[in-house]
């Protein structure tokens, strides 16, 4: 199909991603697939963009469709390609989901097995005598050059189309934890134990005792054998997609790291993806799509958990959180202007969303969307087209999205 010659799949939209990964170990191959078992590989993790732990290696879900098959809101049966429907194909694919069409198939790459090879570190500060959970660090200000350095080191994992997973927890008594796990494609364990190196040695050259483990062997991606268990999920978080700029120059980099601290310091919980779906790995025909183009020069996707989990609490207390924990995200929005947020990860409440979710691909969306859905039948927030409608909340929280759905008088 046009500029691609290799192995392809089709699957319904139905599909959950722990199917998927049976499906792969059963035939040898690596499909791109949402890492939560239950999440829909052909539904809004792929129209919103879709990352996964082989992101930086071949792209993002939405970067592997070669076709689909959809539905349109006049009842339409219709196939969206590059050669067909072309409008709904590049909308589909990283526009936001719920939006323009419904997605019944997908065709999309399938690639020859990947495997990959990890291995987690783990330190943490702890300022009382409690020992603190992974190797001690025996400052707050150690603690944070050392995140520095691991960030710093991580676009390396990038570049080389691996992946960074990492938290930063904030303890009692101003006391704090990193965890991470990085993940390289197709490395041996001893390649992978060489190709980290430099990074352990730049930590204990900081008097930080990391060991660099063997890892175990390389397993294929998408191992088989998983289930289609997985409990509700109830976490708020807002989100900020970091340029790799950033890396190369130390005053912005600084500030950045700075600006993390600050967060966590005040009792957040940070939450770091690195990867970088850029356009010479999203390739054809993932690189002309609407996915967020601050996806493109990213190499951290940077969320911020907000302190209240609790589903039990007042429209006052949702608002001063939210209020709260911005005052912290809008230092992050200052140091990555022109940047933005995955929809598919991001706070409903995200300010200037359309330009957050949808950089200057908006308006291009927009038209597609009054073409397509001129009556409005697909509506969810913050979606492409959503401003004619609200929900008018009962409890006078406007994100609480209990109420009924009202017009606004916005015809835009």
């Amino acid at each position: 199909m046009g500029q691609y010659t290799g192995k392809a799949v089709r699957y319904g939209a139905g599909i959950e991603s722990w199917e998927m990964f049976n499906h792969m170990g059963a035939n040898n191959l690596t499909i791109v697939a949402p890492g939560g078992s239950t999440v829909g590989t052909g539904g809004g993790w792929l129209s919103g963009g879709g990352h996964s732990t082989i992101t930086s290696a071949v792209g993002l879900g939405s970067d592997q469709v070669l076709s689909l098959q959809v539905v349109t809101a006049d009842g339409s049966l219709l196939t969206a390609s590059p050669e067909e429907n072309e409008d709904l194909f590049y909308a589909l694919r990283g526009g936001g989901g719920a939006t323009y069409a419904i997605i019944l198939s997908v065709v999309a790459k399938a690639h020859s097995q990947i495997t990959t090879i990890s291995s987690s570190l783990n330190f943490g500060y702890s300022s009382t005598q409690t020992p603190p959970q992974g190797t001690p660090v025996n400052s707050a200000d150690k603690f944070w050059e050392a995140v520095s350095l691991y960030y710093r080191f991580a676009r390396k994992v990038v570049d080389a189309g691996g992946l960074g997973f990492s938290y930063i927890y904030p303890l009692e008594n101003n006391s704090y934890r990193f965890t991470t796990s990085s993940t390289l494609p197709n490395k041996t364990p001893q390649q992978f134990v060489d190709f980290m190196q430099p990074l352990y040695s730049d930590l204990n050259s900081k008097g930080i005792n990391a060991v660099n483990s063997r890892p175990a062997a390389a397993r294929p991606y998408g191992t088989g054998g998983r289930s289609g268990s997985a409990g509700p999920g109830n976490l708020r978080y807002t989100s900020r997609l970091f340029p790799r700029t950033h890396w190369d120059d130390d005053d912005l980099w600084n500030k950045s790291m700075n600006a993390i601290r600050r967060a966590v310091e005040a009792g957040y919980t940070f939450h770091g993806t690195l990867h970088s779906p850029n356009e010479r790995v999203a390739g054809w025909p993932g690189n002309d799509s609407a996915v967020n183009p601050a996806w493109r020069v990213a190499a951290l996707h940077a969320m911020l958990f907000y302190k209240e989990q609790r589903l039990a609490i007042t429209p006052q207390q949702a608002a001063e959180a939210q209020v709260a924990i911005n005052g912290y995200m809008d230092t992050w929005r200052e140091l990555t202007p022109g940047s933005g947020a995955y929809i598919n990860e991001a706070d409903p409440a995200e300010p200037n969303w359309q330009e957050s979710f949808f950089g200057n691909l908006y308006p291009r969306l927009l038209s597609i969307k009054q073409q397509r859905d001129p009556w409005g039948l697909f509506w969810a927030p913050t979606t492409v087209g959503s401003e004619p409608w609200e929900v008018t909340a009962v409890d006078g929280y406007p994100f609480s999205e209990n109420g009924k759905l009202c017009r606004t008088g916005n015809s835009s």
